[in-house]
């Protein structure tokens, strides 16, 4: 949650910070535009202000002196506010008195040029726009009543024609306002549209790496490809089922183009399994367009059939567990009358050998059946692990004490060979169930094996992975190579007396307490071997001779 969280503010602080620099570039763009039409207005102006002769058929009034100061200096003042407009050192004041003292200038030129009639007051309604767009609403409408104020001012002042328009000084100052309100209007709307755009966009994207992050966390392969097996995305469950070494692959391997192409042709056939080398999975292909056109983008699937076939063992297992769990409890009844039975008639006293060597016979075998409900039932009903922090050397301890108080130990050779010693977080009536099963197995191969019960309990840490090991090692025959994949399935045996479920037990328990029980082959006897994983065990630093 806390990397979930960091992930999206640090998204949000980079979607704030890319809408705030190109806010900013905006600007500078309509500063820069707003610039240059100044520098051009302003040459202008100055050539014209330095032709009199021109500048008295075309103006209603003109005092040439004055208005060659003022477009000089208002020339000037332009070329200052390019060099900041590029140095991109305005903000929103120094923008509020650049377009005030741009209104000014043009108000004495304006003045100088012979007032309204000149036409001149036209030109502040660049200025007025670019405060609309650019300032608040206070500011720009400052702007607008400096503008307005000027152009009366100027209208009041006398004038060397002597005539005074003050309605349209008075309208033109309406249509600074009215353009100030309008430009501030369309652009909030313009602000809110590109907000929403922007959100929308924001989304898209964050979806857009959902989605992404989905697809390559799958343990399914995914590829998408063009129609003519042009890759666009592949996951990395694909990449490993096919073996790919490259970055980022342009086309499909031959092996599954010659399967697209066989799919395009016919969609309904069978499409073979793939299998890109000898240590990699098979694989199922699957295709499907992304729309319904023959142009359409296709979508590959690559699912592991080992895997598929474990799950369907997974099912078939769970259901299995609760059918005969079901059948133990309705035999558990009918098995306890047979047994009682035959415990009376056991006590009867015309009983020849033979009978008596047949009811030998029917507890024997009573005993055994009910063993195997007993099993049934305690696996069906699993009671939650209950964790505890132990040494191995003291659970290895305690089981031998348990097998010594029940007077098992005196015709048996346990050794410990404990190089090192760890803390383990387990269910330690589980683990010792497990420990006493593999034992007892290891003890009765020995003893068929060499005639004598010995075994060796031998800790050490894996090279490649570091994580420690528990070897349960006898002195038996071991398992025969083509029994070792069928080793811990359910009634499984080599024995005529067992139940097949023993190792099957052992197992689920160990992988109920996250550990690994697995056979070891090439050794000498029979190894069995519980790998700890890095998670529930630590190392405690005391060393065994």
């Amino acid at each position: 949650m806390f990397i979930l969280t960091l992930t999206l503010n640090s998204s949000q602080a980079m979607s704030f910070s890319n809408k705030h620099v190109h806010s900013v570039f905006r600007v500078q763009q309509l500063l820069f535009g707003f610039g240059i039409f100044r520098l051009i207005l302003a040459s202008g102006l100055c050539v014209l202000a330095f032709l009199p002769e021109t500048a008295k058929d075309l103006l209603p009034s003109l005092n040439s002196e004055s208005l060659q100061l003022a477009t000089l200096v208002y020339l000037i003042l332009t070329i200052l506010g390019m060099l900041l407009t590029v140095n991109e050192q305005l903000s929103k004041n120094p923008v509020t008195v650049l377009l005030i003292t741009d209104i000014l200038l043009l108000m004495l030129i304006m003045r100088y040029s012979g007032g309204v009639d000149s036409g001149f007051g036209s030109l502040m309604l660049i200025s007025v726009g670019i405060g609309g767009l650019l300032l608040p609403l206070q500011q720009s409408l400052l702007v607008a009543a400096i503008a307005t104020s000027s152009v009366v001012y100027t209208e009041m002042l006398p004038l060397d024609t002597g005539s005074k328009d003050l309605l349209q000084a008075a309208l033109l100052g309406l249509g600074y306002f009215a353009e100030t309100l309008f430009l501030q209007y369309v652009g909030q709307r313009v602000t809110t549209t590109e907000q929403l755009a922007r959100v929308q966009a924001d989304t898209i994207l964050d979806l857009r790496h959902l989605n992404e992050l989905i697809v390559q966390r799958m343990r399914t392969g995914i590829i998408v490809t063009t129609s003519e097996g042009a890759i666009r995305l592949m996951n990395d469950a694909a990449r490993d089922q096919m073996n790919v070494a490259e970055t980022r692959p342009f086309w499909l391997s031959q092996p599954i183009q010659d399967r697209l192409d066989s799919w395009k042709l016919s969609p309904n056939s069978q499409i073979e399994a793939f299998q890109a080398d000898a240590d990699h999975p098979k694989v199922s292909v699957n295709f499907a367009r992304l729309q319904p056109t023959k142009l359409s983008d296709l979508i590959i699937f690559l699912e592991d059939t080992g895997r598929m076939q474990q799950q369907a063992q997974q099912l078939k297992l769970a259901s299995l567990g609760r059918l005969t769990a079901s059948i133990a409890h309705e035999i558990r009844n009918p098995l306890g009358a047979i047994s009682h039975a035959a415990q009376l008639l056991d006590e009867s006293p015309s009983l020849d050998q033979a009978d008596k060597r047949l009811l030998a016979m029917i507890h024997t075998h009573s005993l055994r059946v009910n063993t195997i409900i007993e099993t049934i039932l305690e696996l069906s009903r699993r009671r939650p692990n209950r964790i505890t922090t132990i040494g191995l050397v003291a659970l290895l301890n305690q089981c031998l004490a348990e097998r010594e108080l029940e007077g098992q130990r005196q015709q048996e050779a346990i050794e410990i060979h404990a190089e090192l010693d760890f803390r383990i977080d387990i269910d330690i009536d589980q683990i010792k169930q497990v420990l006493h099963n593999l034992v007892d197995n290891g003890l009765r191969y020995s003893s068929l094996n060499v005639g004598q019960r010995r075994l060796r309990l031998i800790t050490g840490k894996l090279a490649d992975t570091e994580q420690y090991y528990l070897d349960i090692e006898d002195e038996g025959p071991g398992v025969q190579s083509e029994q070792i994949k069928n080793l811990f399935e359910p009634f499984y045996t080599t024995e005529h007396s067992g139940t097949g479920l023993g190792l099957y037990i052992a197992k689920e328990l160990c992988e109920a307490n996250r550990l690994q029980l697995s056979y070891v082959p090439d050794r000498s006897g029979g190894c069995f071997r519980i790998v700890f994983s890095h998670a529930l065990s630590q190392a405690t630093n005391i060393h065994h001779p």
